[in-house]
């Protein structure tokens, strides 16, 4: 029945403008949609008008999962993180809240030889270890952040030059290589790590995140004799 209204909604209100959003095979999106109204109904994330929807409640600040998608509302907008993209997740969506507004997203799944798979790095403790991406070419001049996997969600990983940071990211534009370097590694730096390309917009923004590069944290084999 909710799934009926909403559809009925989309009819009356129209679809308005389409935001384009583009994801690669294996990655993620986290799109973010803005709200325009707030009337404390239940924000969702919908494909088509057919399949189930996932909702999550406006005073609720915890992320809510339905399979491969997660959703979370802050004030002022809606974020759903999408897993592990593949080519039938491309289509149209709307993300909106029940009775009030609505965003039309079409999603695009690409492949790239630069962005298929993950790998694994290996960094030894208290030493440097360097992790890199490739990114496709259209990306080459948006910024890039580095993001951590954390249980069903992420975290961006600080990476500016001050005092005290052992992350720092640097952008190879000709090669279309992040380099990622990580100075006296610790035991809770190995994780799965992503680069995040950031492609901004009102009211619909989101990062698009390349295939994932694992960290094991070992001992040195020296230090251990």
């Amino acid at each position: 029945m909710k799934i009926f209204l909403l559809f009925t909604f989309f009819l009356i209100s129209g679809l308005g403008v389409c935001f384009d959003v583009i994801g690669y095979k294996k990655g993620c999106v986290v799109i973010y949609c803005s709200i325009q109204q707030h009337k404390r109904h239940d924000e969702y994330f919908c494909k088509n008008s057919t399949n189930p929807c996932v909702y999550v409640k406006s005073d609720q600040n915890s992320w809510v999962h339905e399979g491969r998608v997660s959703l979370q509302y802050s004030p002022g907008v809606l974020r759903v993180f999408y897993r592990n993209l593949s080519l039938e997740d491309a289509g149209s969506y709307q993300c909106g809240e029940t009775g009030g507004w609505s965003h039309t997203v079409n999603m695009t799944v690409k492949t790239d030889p630069c962005c298929s798979g993950s790998k694994t790095v290996t960094g030894y403790l208290s030493e440097m270890v360097s992790i890199s991406f490739s990114y496709p070419e259209e990306f080459q001049t948006n910024d890039k952040y580095l993001f951590k996997a954390a249980g069903e969600g992420f975290f961006a990983v600080n990476t500016t030059d001050s005092p005290g940071v052992r992350f720092s990211m640097s952008d190879d534009r000709s090669s279309k290589v992040v380099s990622v370097r990580i100075s006296d590694v610790r035991e809770d730096d190995g994780g799965h790590y992503y680069c995040g390309l950031w492609i901004g917009g009102n009211p619909v923004s989101y990062y698009s995140m390349l295939s994932e590069v694992q960290l094991q944290v070992s001992v040195s084999v020296f230090k251990s004799l």
